[in-house]
């Protein structure tokens, strides 16, 4: 029989122990029991054998317009829902009732689909918010509900949107939601409604943390995430999850993803206080260790698989119910394989293209067993050992699964082939594959639940979103591919010898990218072509980073770290070093030239010239010559004197990444100055918080020296902090001002002048 869980067993090594004897009694159960899997593959065929290879309308209308087949359907998904969401066996009695109170609202669930595809997720919350007046008062957290979706929607990265985060993170808030209305379905309102307001954000916390953690912190390849700062979440994630204790702002990562984290953190720890609901806690600690091994190995490990799968529903259980019924965790934990090997069927192309490792990704021959026969036999296993054989249950689980799967084949019969290729499957089973991948598809879509439905819809509506309705942050973490491919493209290709080992050792660190990130922001809020710009955002970072270099050598600022790792003139001869920033420069203004295979000949022109001049012995190179003349002097500069040299150095950069896109395409000498008053605020803002960290932060936070300052002191240790925040906010107030007067989308921007007076590193 499967492993007995309990309560008890919320606890990293028991639940491997645990798993692993329920997989192995799993084995053991397949072997002897051929014909039942069999029967319970023969179940699936029945219950698609029949529907039809085409889909004529009046097919299509008899379906949606049969009262009698509605009815039907709801008492099917709400059986499902219970067996498979809570797992008990609901009497005849209650599925009734609650099937009669839904049937009322059939067109509604129309209403919803139509709703999400049209209006988006938001206007979904909001008539879900309306139905549910008359049952649980106002519930105005379905509100609260509505803004921390949007919020979540303008900071996970767009990859993970395009992979449908969004539909899963609906899914999950859906499934906790209706968990909790079946457990309250016969308490009065008030109650009900109390119970509600405490899930609606328990289930955002669940839906949201799967959508930071599992699809961006374990998911994203190393490229997009570097492995320093998934280790620094792994340390923030651990820390946080087992204890009540308050986490420092200063702790997190500088990412809106860890601040949702950390958010949504409290807000568990609130409505599910730890001294009550401890085993929330240790099971979201054993589901997020497993989650990690898994994302870490190179090859499945189906006991790590078992623990995360089933422990995302217990954790549903424990938020969405009052309690937990007797025998609660051994139904629950020992069932959940059934759908998580479906799932891996079902997803396998897109986990390949992904990089994640599944027994569907892998080769066959490195798999042990077969996992298509698994996905039949888990689920016949369940049947028998969990559920004691019930009929009921087996024709559910049946009826289901066959639709599920059915709904995958039939968008692509080829499937059904390949399958049979490469897992030789059982006489059963292919007649299955066959006919489900000979169903029309809008047929076979029509026989998955409402939650699919609606995860799809809301994926097909959430996938993409405005470039400018977006964190900075995350536009900044999203443009990073297309930099470092603008720089590759135009920088490093056919490159060789001596020198380009240099370029290369200075170019590939992890930087921030600020320049070419607001030259993009720009880019997006003129609603330019981003591909058309590839040599201007090349040569941005070019321009910055052979800048750093000549800060960093021994006759300047003598600095040892630069972006987290040592400076090129420690690990490279000096002489090397300052040609290749040379190099870098020149071919800048090569890159700038290439302009004019897009924009007038004449603009660019104007734009080289302008370039030059920021960079040159008037804006750039003045302010780092008074910059070391100043530190050699030993005098103390006043307030004004810093704003001016602040002015020189990093906001002359900021105007070269911004002012030419505005010359480029002809804007008027107005807007271009106010483009030019917002680089130069900006970039003051952005020094003074430079100057605020180098006290205040460590080189690992910062991945650059500290304590540079100390020759000439800075803003922060001639004037004090308090003077420094008091001139950091005035010329905040400025640059949004500049921006107040253009006639295009500044949201972008000004997120990021927000961002540079806050930033912690």
């Amino acid at each position: 029989m499967p492993y007995p869980f309990t309560e008890e067993d919320l606890d990293d090594d028991r639940m491997i122990q645990g798993a692993r004897r329920t997989l192995a009694e799993f084995r053991s159960w397949q072997e002897r029991n051929p014909e039942a899997i069999a029967g319970h593959v023969d179940r699936y065929t029945r219950h698609i054998d029949g529907l039809p290879s085409r889909h004529p309308l009046r097919v299509r209308l008899r379906r949606l317009g049969a009262r009698a087949a509605e009815h039907a359907r709801i008492e099917r998904e709400v059986r499902h829902f219970v067996i498979y969401n809570l797992l008990e066996v609901p009497t005849d009695e209650r599925i009734a009732l609650i099937t009669e109170g839904l049937s009322r609202y059939v067109p509604e669930f129309r209403v919803v689909e139509r709703t999400v595809r049209t209006g988006g997720l938001e206007a979904a919350v909001d008539l879900v918010r309306a139905r549910l007046n008359g049952r649980a008062g106002d519930l105005p957290e379905l509100l609260w509900l509505r803004e921390r979706l949007r919020r979540l929607h303008r900071v996970l990265p767009a990859d993970v949107l395009r992979a449908g985060a969004m539909g899963k993170v609906s899914r999950t808030i859906g499934g906790v939601l209706a968990i909790a209305v079946y457990d309250t379905f016969d308490v009065s309102a008030d109650e009900a409604a109390d119970h509600l307001r405490r899930v609606v954000r328990g289930g955002y916390a669940l839906g949201a943390a799967y959508a930071i953690i599992d699809d961006c912190l374990h998911d994203l390849p190393e490229h997009r995430l570097p492995r320093a700062e998934r280790e620094d979440y792994h340390r923030l994630v651990l820390r946080a999850l087992p204890s009540g204790e308050p986490l420092c702002p200063s702790q997190l990562p500088d990412n809106p993803l860890a601040e949702e984290l950390c958010a949504m953190r409290e807000q568990v720890l609130t409505d599910f206080p730890p001294a009550t609901h401890g085993h929330l806690y240790r099971a979201g600690t054993c589901m997020y260790l497993a989650q990690h091994r898994d994302a870490s190995r190179a090859h499945p490990d189906l006991a790590d698989v078992f623990i995360k799968a089933g422990l995302s529903r217990v954790i549903a259980n424990i938020m969405g119910r009052r309690s937990l019924p007797d025998g609660f965790y051994a139904r629950c934990l020992n069932t959940i394989m059934l759908s998580q090997l479906r799932d891996d069927l079902k997803d396998r192309e897109e986990d390949a293209a992904a990089g994640r490792c599944t027994l569907f990704t892998l080769p066959p021959e490195e798999v042990a067993g077969d996992p298509l026969y698994d996905v039949f036999a888990y689920e016949a296993y369940v049947v028998d050992g969990v559920f004691d054989g019930d009929e009921r249950v087996a024709d559910d689980l049946a009826y289901h699964g066959a639709g599920s799967i059915a709904a995958y084949l039939a968008q692509d019969p080829a499937q059904a082939a390949e399958l049979e290729r490469a897992y030789p499957p059982t006489p059963e089973i292919r007649r299955f594959l066959r006919v489900a991948a000979g169903l029309h598809p809008r047929v076979a879509a029509h026989q998955l639940p409402v939650d699919k439905r609606l995860r799809a819809e809301v994926n097909a509506v959430t996938q993409a979103r405005p470039a400018t309705d977006v964190d900075c942050r995350t536009f900044a973490f999203d443009q990073l591919p297309f930099i470092a491919a603008a720089i590759d493209g135009h920088v490093r290709k056919g490159s060789t010898g001596d020198l380009h080992e240099v370029i290369a050792y200075s170019l590939g660190a992890h930087g921030k990218r600020v320049r070419p990130t607001l030259t993009l922001a720009l880019a997006a809020a003129l609603g330019l072509d981003r591909d058309r710009l590839t040599p201007i955002v090349a040569a941005g970072e070019l321009f910055h980073t052979a800048s750093l270099m000549f800060d960093d050598l021994p006759a300047q600022d003598d600095a040892s770290v630069r972006r987290g790792r040592p400076t090129a003139h420690t690990v490279f001869p000096e002489s090397s070093v300052q040609l290749a920033a040379i190099s870098m420069i020149s071919t800048g203004f090569g890159l700038v030239a290439e302009l004019s295979a897009h924009f007038p000949p004449d603009r660019v022109a104007q734009v080289v010239a302008y370039v030059g001049t920021s960079l040159g012995p008037e804006r750039l190179c003045r302010g780092q010559d008074l910059d070391l003349r100043l530190a050699r002097s030993g005098r103390a500069l006043s307030a004004t004197e810093f704003v001016e040299l602040y002015t020189l150095k990093t906001s002359a950069a900021f105007e070269a990444a911004l002012v030419p896109l505005m010359m480029l395409t002809a804007r008027p000498q107005r807007e271009i100055e106010l483009v030019g008053g917002y680089a130069r605020h900006a970039g003051v803002v952005f020094q003074i918080r430079d100057d605020i960290l180098d006290q205040t932060a460590t080189v690992a936070a910062l991945g650059k020296d500290v304590g540079q300052d100390t020759g000439r002191g800075s803003l922060v240790t001639v004037h004090g902090r308090a003077e420094a925040e008091r001139l950091m906010a005035h010329h905040l107030e400025r640059a949004y001002a500049a921006l107040d007067g253009l006639p295009f989308d500044v949201a972008l921007l000004r997120g990021m002048a927000r961002y540079f007076a806050t930033r912690r590193r």
